[in-house]
C-alpha cells in the first residue's frame, strides 16, 4: 500500500486530493457536506460497491482537517493506521480515511469502530477550495456515477442556501465536463457509467420529496441565468454574417451555439434527482467534535431510493448492497411513499407514542425499555413495552395492511422494536417529546384515519397515546411566557404554580436549544406553537393550546376538556383530523374518540400517572379492546 502524493502537504492547503493523473483521473463519485449520516450509510456503501468518492464540505474544513490529522499519523506508523483492510485499495491509489462507532445490540455496550476510507477531502468555504474542485478535480475525472448530498434540512431550505447554490455550480461544470469537454478539441472529458448514462444525485439529509425539491431548485437556477443570457444577447446588435451568428447555426439551435448542451437540457436529459428515505440514528462519540460518527446497527432500510428507470448504479440494487448497507432502491411507483408512510405509523409513531410517556414518568433514555437494573425499572420497561405492542397490534397494524400489506407492515415494526429497546443506545425521551402537538397529527392521526374507514373505534392504546401528549403540553398554570417556553410538572409532583419553582441549576438539566428539566423540582419545559380556536370563537382569537390546557384551575370532569380537545384533533398542525369530523360516515367515531380521550386526559391531569394508568390497561383483553 503506497500514499501518493497529495496537491499540498501543508495543513494550510484548499485541499486534499490526490495530485497523481491515475488517482484523480480513478475518483467517481462526490459527498457534498460532512453530514454524520452520509459518512456512517452512503459512503460505506459506496465502498462497499467499489466506488472511490470523496468528501467535500459546504462551509469550513474540519473534516479535511480531521482527515489530514489521520494521514500525518499514519504516515508516522509506516501508513497502517489508517488503512480499512477490508477495503483497502490493492491498486495503490491514494486514500484517507475516518472512523465510524457503531454500538452492537450485544456485547456489553463494547463499541466497534470501522475504518472508512474515501479517496479526498475538501471545501467549498473558500475560492481556493472551491477553485480546486471545479478546476482541478472535475475536469480531471473520468467517470462521475452520483452526487451524495449531506448538508442538514437547512442547508436544502431555499434556491439561494450556499449548498444549493454550490450544487448548482457543480453541476454546471459537469455539465460543461460531460458536454463539450476541457481540452478543447470537443471531446467529453468526464462521462458516466450508470446504465442510462445519467448522474445520479441522492440526498441524505431527513427532507421530503428532496429529490424533486434539488431538481426543481437546479431548474429554478438554470432559467434564471438563461433569462439572463437572453437578455444580455437582446443587448447585441450581430451581422447574420459574423462568425457568432454562424457558430450558433451550427451549434443546431441549441442555447450555448457550441454543439454542447445548455443547463438546462442537460438537468433534464442527463442528471437524475432520486427522492429518499433516512433511517439510521447517528450520533457522535464524546469528545470527537462530531468528527466520528456514533451509530446504531445499520437498519433494515438505512437508505431507501427511489429509481423508477434503472438509473442507479447497478451494484447499489443488489441484495448484497441491500443486506450489508441498509440501501434499498425502489422501482416500482409508490413504494417509497410506502416506506415514508410504514416509518412514520409504525417506527416514528410508537416513539412517540412512548417519549411523552416515558419522560413524564421520569424515565429519560429509551434504553430503559430493555432495562433489568431493578425490580421496578424492569416493571415500567415492561408496561410501555405492552403498550406499544398493543398499539402496534391492534391498531397501526390492522390499519395499514390493507394499504402496505401485512408482511411488510410486521416486518418494520420487528426492525424497529430490536432498535427501541437497544440496551446500549439510548435516546433522550424529553429530546423525542418536541413538536409534540404536530406529532399526534403526522404519526398517529393516519392509524386513526384509517380505522375509521375500516368502520373501527380506535382502542385505549391510541387514546392513552394522544391523551399523554396533551397531558405533556399541560403546563403549571394559564400564564402566556414572555419567551415561549412553558413548564409542566412531572407525574409524581405537585402542580403547584411557576411562583413555586426555585429552578436550582446544579439539578436543572438542558435537554435542547433552550428547554430543560429539574428531577428533583418535579419540572420540565417545553414549546408548543400549535394555536387552537374553540367552537363559537373567532378564528382571529386563536389560542396557544398549551395556554387553554392551562387555564382549568381546578381538577374537571372529562366534558370540561371535550371542546380544547376536539379543537387540537382538528387543527392541522394538531391532530389533523378535520377531514373525519365533517365526514357523515366518520362523524360518530371522531366524537367518540374526543370523549375517550377527554375521559383519559382528565385521570392524567387529576394525578394519576403514566405507570400507574398502563398498569390497569396491561392485561390483554384491556389493551385490545375499545
Amino acid at each position: 500500500y503506497k500514499h501518493h502524493t497529495m496537491q499540498s502537504s501543508s495543513s494550510s492547503s484548499s485541499s486534499l486530493f490526490p495530485s497523481a493523473a491515475k488517482d484523480l483521473s480513478s475518483i467517481d463519485t462526490i459527498c457534498i457536506g460532512s453530514g454524520r449520516f452520509l459518512r456512517s450509510v452512503l459512503v460505506p456503501a459506496l465502498i462497499g460497491c467499489n466506488f472511490k468518492p470523496v468528501i467535500i464540505q459546504t462551509r469550513g474544513r474540519s473534516f479535511m482537517d480531521y482527515c489530514k490529522g489521520r494521514l500525518d499519523n499514519s504516515s508516522n506508523d509506516n501508513g497502517n493506521d489508517n488503512v480499512n483492510h477490508d477495503n483497502n485499495d490493492d491498486d495503490g491509489f491514494f486514500q484517507l480515511s475516518y472512523e465510524v462507532d457503531t454500538v452492537p445490540f450485544s456485547g456489553g455496550g463494547k463499541v466497534t469502530t470501522e475504518i472508512v476510507p474515501c479517496y479526498g477531502a475538501g471545501t467549498l468555504g473558500t475560492d481556493g477550495g472551491k477553485n480546486d474542485i471545479l478546476n482541478k478535480l472535475l475536469p480531471n475525472m473520468n467517470n462521475l456515477s452520483l452526487i451524495g448530498i449531506g448538508v442538514t434540512e437547512a442547508g436544502l431550505s431555499s434556491v439561494d442556501s450556499k449548498a444549493v447554490r454550490d450544487l448548482g455550480d457543480i453541476l454546471k461544470k459537469c455539465c460543461e465536463c460531460m458536454g463539450s469537454g476541457s481540452s478543447g478539441d470537443g471531446a467529453s472529458s468526464m462521462s458516466c457509467d450508470n446504465p442510462n448514462g445519467k448522474l445520479c444525485v441522492v440526498c441524505t439529509d431527513n427532507v421530503p420529496n428532496s429529490g424533486a425539491l434539488l431538481r426543481r431548485f437546479m431548474m429554478e437556477i438554470a432559467a434564471s441565468e438563461a433569462s439572463s443570457k437572453s437578455d444580455s444577447n437582446s443587448e447585441r446588435k450581430e451581422d447574420d454574417s459574423s462568425p457568432n451568428k454562424k457558430r450558433r447555426i451550427e451549434g443546431n439551435g441549441n442555447q450555448n451555439g457550441n454543439g454542447s448542451l445548455s443547463f438546462q437540457k442537460f438537468l433534464e436529459e442527463k442528471v437524475v434527482f432520486h427522492d429518499t428515505m433516512v433511517d439510521r440514528i447517528t450520533s457522535q462519540r464524546d469528545g470527537s467534535n462530531g468528527m466520528v460518527p456514533r451509530a446504531e446497527p445499520v437498519p433494515a432500510k438505512a437508505l431507501v431510493i427511489e429509481d423508477l428507470n434503472g438509473d442507479l448504479p447497478k451494484s447499489f440494487t443488489l441484495k448484497e448492497t441491500r443486506d450489508k448497507y441498509g440501501v434499498v432502491a425502489r422501482t416500482k411507483k409508490g413504494q417509497l411513499n410506502g416506506d415514508i408512510a410504514l416509518k412514520l405509523r409504525v417506527a416514528n409513531g410508537t416513539h412517540t407514542a412512548a417519549a411523552h410517556v416515558m419522560a413524564l414518568s421520569k424515565l429519560l433514555l429509551t434504553d430503559t425499555l430493555s432495562s433489568s437494573e431493578s425490580e421496578e425499572a424492569t416493571a415500567a420497561a415492561t408496561l410501555i413495552m405492552e403498550y406499544l405492542d398493543s398499539f402496534f397490534e391492534h391498531q397501526i397494524l390492522p390499519a395499514a395492511q390493507g394499504s402496505f400489506g401485512l408482511e411488510e407492515t410486521r416486518a418494520v415494526y420487528d426492525d424497529w422494536r430490536k432498535r427501541l429497546i437497544h440496551p446500549h443506545f439510548g435516546l433522550s425521551t424529553f429530546f423525542i417529546t418536541q413538536n409534540g402537538a404536530a406529532k399526534g397529527g403526522i404519526r398517529i392521526g393516519p392509524t386513526i384515519r384509517d380505522l375509521f374507514s375500516q368502520e373501527k373505534d380506535v382502542n385505549c392504546s391510541t387514546i392513552f397515546a394522544l391523551a399523554a401528549i396533551l397531558r405533556f403540553l399541560t403546563p403549571i398554570d394559564a400564564k402566556t411566557p414572555s419567551n415561549g417556553i412553558y413548564r409542566g410538572w412531572l407525574d409524581g409532583s405537585k402542580r403547584g404554580s411557576n411562583n413555586d419553582i426555585q429552578s436550582d441549576k446544579e439539578d436543572t438539566v438542558t435537554y435542547a436549544d433552550g428547554l430543560s428539566y429539574n428531577l428533583k423540582e418535579g419540572w420540565y419545559e417545553f414549546r408548543c406553537a400549535c394555536k387552537v380556536t374553540p367552537s363559537g370563537s373567532s378564528t382571529d382569537n386563536a389560542t396557544p393550546l398549551p395556554e387553554l390546557l392551562g387555564s382549568f384551575d381546578s381538577v374537571e370532569q372529562p366534558e370540561a376538556y371535550e371542546e380544547v380537545i376536539r379543537s387540537y384533533l382538528l387543527k392541522s398542525d394538531g391532530g389533523d383530523l378535520f377531514d373525519v369530523a365533517v365526514d357523515s360516515k366518520t362523524k360518530g367515531y371522531f366524537d367518540t374518540l374526543v370523549k375517550s380521550v377527554s375521559t383519559m386526559y382528565a385521570r392524567m391531569v387529576a394525578g394519576d400517572g403514566m405507570l400507574k394508568i398502563l398498569k390497569e390497561m396491561s392485561t390483554k383483553q384491556a389493551l385490545s379492546s375499545s
